[in-house]
């Protein structure tokens, strides 16, 4: 593919020892939101020892931003440190049978790693497309509804996370409720789908199932898997890539987790990934590697708008104050909640409220690695092992973050600026009937500040966290001046520095970039 390189490495000139290198282990919840986590929200319903734990031993980031408001995109980044609004799939996400999203030849963190010595694994929901064995394919174009017609499920799968950098996968194609319900070993189905799914668990879509499959062993199926690979890797390096199930639609908690929140079962399912968090940790404990051992919990991206019943029912609020949900531009949609605790390198119980993006992953483990990306790797990607080792983003005070919505808006962030190229919040439709009340329900807001934002949105997040005050007409040369990055950051093909690259062209090209 023209402009990438696939990196290779030879282990005799790799620059730092076995003993030197931490072990990785990056939890990838889904959907959980900034309020979710005790250790961000003292108002918060729900609690969540093991990561208040987490917390309390590591750094807690307060301004961390997935790379998009929903999932394939956030994931996609997160494993190649390329804004994925730069590929074909312009908005919304996967489904279950859609084909790859991650390029041939595209570096991966699996990549990254493996060729600097470690072992990978990737463990839980994938959700970037897969080519699964069928006689032909009609439906070519990235669509969350793909057919499964003709696909021979006993054949391997093709393209796949043991394609793309990882020694060994176990997990599901993509989210809990879509199809197909089956676990997926390396390339192979663990069990052929002999039905339809008949839910037992509310939620999801119907499709092929294997037998005896229920949603709610999926989560502990996940982590079972990542502490066998954890202790099977005890000698030499690893890299775990743990991205979990939940607690996304459909909630489904297993029985020992049903009333444990004493909120609904949403918060029982936050409940059993804590409880899941802490078999991680523990069992990193007792082999005696926590010392050297980096292990980061964060999200894909903002909570589910069924937050907002739940906030009127219950007084939950899993955005945490912010404005929005899943899907949105606003805070809600991105900022998420990032705990990393590396006792050797991370100060206990410190904390850093410098924005960062999960795009940074490509940068920051090379960083770590001390191991130089390809021009064309990473490239909207920026170390953030300074902030992790205590220091401060000045480092990094001109390089801004790109923001994506499900509806494929934009915005951009640059230190206490953020400018939405937008009216409205990018994702979730607020004004329609289905949302309405939902909205209306959100922390008692009147519908002006949810519907009615003007063309342009400009908030200085420092003074206003909740995005109450359009500041865009006050200060219109800071609306050109962000309108002017963005754009340059689109045209390069990439938003750090370095030659231009490839991407393929998209929505962006009809922003009025002259407002």
């Amino acid at each position: 593919m023209k402009g990438l390189t696939l990196l290779v490495f030879v282990s005799a000139l790799v620059s730092l020892s076995a003993a030197e290198r931490p072990n990785v282990v990056l939890i990838f919840a889904d959907d959980m939101g900034f309020g979710d986590v005790s250790a961000y929200n003292a108002d918060s319903k729900i609690q969540t020892p093991n990561l208040d734990r987490l917390a309390s031993e590591g750094i807690r980031l307060t301004d961390a931003h997935s790379a998009s408001g929903v999932c394939t995109p956030s994931r996609y980044a997160l494993l190649t440190g390329r804004y994925a609004w730069r590929t074909a799939l312009k908005r919304g996400v996967l489904g279950g049978f859609s084909k790859p999203l991650i390029e041939a030849g595209r570096m991966t963190l699996g990549h990254l790693f493996r060729q600097n010595g470690y072992a990978t694994g990737c463990f839980g929901k994938w959700h970037l497309g897969l080519d699964w064995t069928r006689p032909s394919r009609d439906d070519e174009e990235y669509s969350m509804r793909n057919s499964w017609d003709g696909v021979e499920f006993g054949k391997p799968i093709a393209n796949g996370p043991t394609t793309l950098g990882f020694d060994t996968f176990f997990g599901i194609s993509a989210s809990l409720d879509m199809p197909p319900y089956v676990f997926i070993e390396d390339d192979q189905v663990t069990e052929l789908p002999t039905s339809m799914l008949a839910f037992e668990d509310k939620g999801g879509r119907p499709g092929p199932a294997s037998p005896g499959w229920r949603h709610k062993y999926v989560t502990a199926a996940f982590v079972d898997k990542a502490i066998e690979f954890i202790g099977a890797n005890r000698e030499n390096p690893f890299f775990a890539y743990v991205p979990l199930n939940s607690p996304h639609t459909p909630h489904a908690p297993g029985d020992a987790f049903v009333g444990a929140s004493g909120l609904d079962v949403y918060g029982d399912f936050m409940v059993e990934v804590d409880y899941h968090i802490g078999r991680v940790v523990q069992a990193i404990d007792d082999l005696g590697l926590a010392d050297n051992t980096l292990l980061i919990v964060t999200s894909d991206n903002g909570p589910e708008t069924n937050m907002f019943p739940r906030l009127q029912k219950t007084g939950h609020d899993s955005s945490g104050l912010l404005l929005g949900a899943k899907r949105d531009n606003w805070e809600g949609g991105h900022r998420v909640p990032f705990i990393a605790r590396w006792p050797r390198v991370i100060k206990r119980g410190s904390a850093n409220s410098d924005p960062i993006c999960l795009v940074d992953f490509m940068a920051t483990f090379a960083d770590i690695l001390d191991t130089d990306l390809p021009d064309d790797v990473g490239g909207d990607s920026v170390t953030i092992l300074p902030l992790l080792k205590g220091g401060d983003s000045s480092y990094r005070k001109d390089h801004a973050i790109v923001h994506h919505s499900s509806g494929g808006m934009f915005a951009i962030r640059r230190g206490d600026w953020k400018l939405l190229l937008h009216g409205g919040s990018g994702g979730n439709n607020y004004g329609s009937d289905a949302n309405r009340n939902r909205a209306e329900a959100y922390k008692g807001t009147q519908e002006k500040r949810l519907y009615d934002t003007g063309e342009r949105q400009l908030f200085n997040l420092r003074l206003d966290i909740a995005e109450t005050n359009n500041l865009a007409d006050v200060y219109p040369e800071i609306v050109t001046e962000l309108t002017a990055l963005a754009k340059r950051y689109v045209k390069e093909g990439r938003s750090t520095r370095g030659p231009r690259l490839d991407y393929v062209s998209g929505d962006w090209e009809q922003i009025d970039w002259a407002r």
